[in-house]
């Protein structure tokens, strides 16, 4: 299930000091697993990669300048609205010819066949 995250802060007209790490995902146009991967590679690398965050407690916080010196210039604000994705319907499979599940069946024939061969000779 999908969840749209609309924070208060996103109808002024100047954006906040600090992003939420969702918030910083959508001004760089990535998922949220992918924000918080790259946010802990900032932490474990001591800043050199990855989202620039500050964490308070469990909470990571993206500041604002900071993102906008990675970028080269100020982000866009307010955030534009999501756009509506459907989900995706699986494929229906054809089902499985006669002559490939045949092959299949002797497969596992011959594969016993030599299994039970091998336990007799032991």
């Amino acid at each position: 299930m999908s969840r749209t995250i609309e924070p208060i802060v996103s109808r002024l007209a100047a954006p906040p000091d600090f992003l939420t790490l969702e918030e910083a995902a959508a001004v760089l146009r990535v998922g949220r697993s992918t924000a918080y991967r790259e946010a802990n590679a900032f932490e474990r690398s001591g800043g050199r990669t990855g989202i620039p965050v500050v964490r308070y407690g469990k909470l990571f916080r993206v500041p604002r300048c900071r993102l906008e010196e990675q970028l080269g210039g100020p982000i866009t604000w307010p955030l534009p609205a999501p756009i509506a994705v459907e989900p995706r319907v699986p494929k229906q499979t054809a089902p499985r010819s006669s002559r490939s599940t045949k092959r299949a069946k002797r497969a596992v024939a011959s594969r016993s066949t030599a299994q039970l061969s091998l336990a007799i000779e032991s």
